[in-house]
């Protein structure tokens, strides 16, 4: 009976190490708040992990003379995060501002902000936040709405591998390092519209299966869109491209729309799929007609 009870308890081993232990919200708020750094394998995170319950906040008030003064509390959070694994239950509160108020609340991030192989299961809220350190969303599986819009990061930043299943707004987000974005999947709506990026960027092998929206896109380096699918509307208009583009092998199914688009070499088009309509109209390709450029090439 006994080895047959030790040779159960061996073959459980393996199964135990993936388990999720049941980590509460507000515990890893608790210990913020207490000067300690944050960092869990394997865990499932309960309730809403809410930012507004650091205790180190800056309240900053613009004056308005005919109308309500805007109020902002912005929450320091001066230790690291570090997450491998985990499964997020609950809301990803770093954002919150109710519809005509005027107050805003936002995270500021000081340390590291690490999550690998991680699911949010509902929103993940980070609209004006900034990470002063590094960042990054390798492997992350966003459930429901991931807003970074405004959002600010100081490092290079990973969010290869990782799915988007609703919208996905990086509206005005600042990258200043490289950003990577390879291999993954948007299956809501991708909004890069007037982000800046000011390094490399790497969109290899992505998906994007609603629209892609790059208009006004400020890209500073080389982008890479080789071997990328584009399975609905994408959106290039008046982007600039000064240093450079690759969309080798990248398949476009709807409306492709690159009128004002300015582009520079190198420009690499080679295998280039367009399935649905194109709009090429006063695009320029090192100052000249996007035409002759093919022409010229081909």
């Amino acid at each position: 009976m006994k080895k047959v009870l030790f040779t159960f308890l061996v073959a459980l081993i393996p199964f135990l190490g993936y388990m999720q232990t049941r980590v509460e919200a507000k515990t890893i708020i608790n210990k913020l708040n207490n000067g300690e750094s944050v960092a869990y394998e394997n865990a499932t995170i309960v309730g809403d992990l809410d930012f507004r319950m650091i205790k180190d906040v800056e309240k900053e008030r613009d004056i308005e003379v005919l109308f309500k003064d805007n109020i902002t509390f912005k929450y320091h959070v001066n230790n690291s995060l570090q997450f491998a694994n985990c499964i997020f239950q609950d809301n990803f509160i770093g954002y919150y501002s109710e519809d005509k108020s005027n107050e805003l609340h936002i995270v500021m991030f000081h340390e590291d902000v690490l999550f690998a192989n991680c699911t949010f299961k509902k929103d993940f809220l980070v609209k004006y936040t900034k990470f002063y350190k590094n960042a990054s969303f390798k492997s992350t599986l966003f459930e429901d709405v991931a807003l970074f819009k405004y959002a600010r990061f100081n490092s290079e930043i990973d969010f290869s591998n990782s799915v988007f299943e609703e919208d996905a707004n990086f509206k005005y987000t600042n990258f200043p390092m490289v950003a990577n974005f390879s291999k993954s999947k948007f299956n809501g709506e991708a909004n890069f519209k007037y982000t800046q990026f000011e390094d490399k960027v790497n969109f290899q092998n992505s998906e994007f299966n609603r629209l892609a929206n790059f208009k006004y896109t400020e890209i500073e380096e080389f982008i890479d869109f080789s071997n990328v699918k584009f399975n609905s509307d994408a959106i290039f208009k008046y982007t600039k491209f000064p240093e450079g583009v690759s969309f080798e092998n990248a398949y476009f199914d709807g409306y492709a729309d690159f009128k004002y688009a300015i582009l520079s070499e190198p420009v690499k088009l080679n295998n280039v799929e367009f399935d649905g309509e194109t709009s090429f109209k006063y695009t320029e390709v090192e100052g000249k007609e996007f035409v002759s450029f093919l022409l010229k090439n081909n």
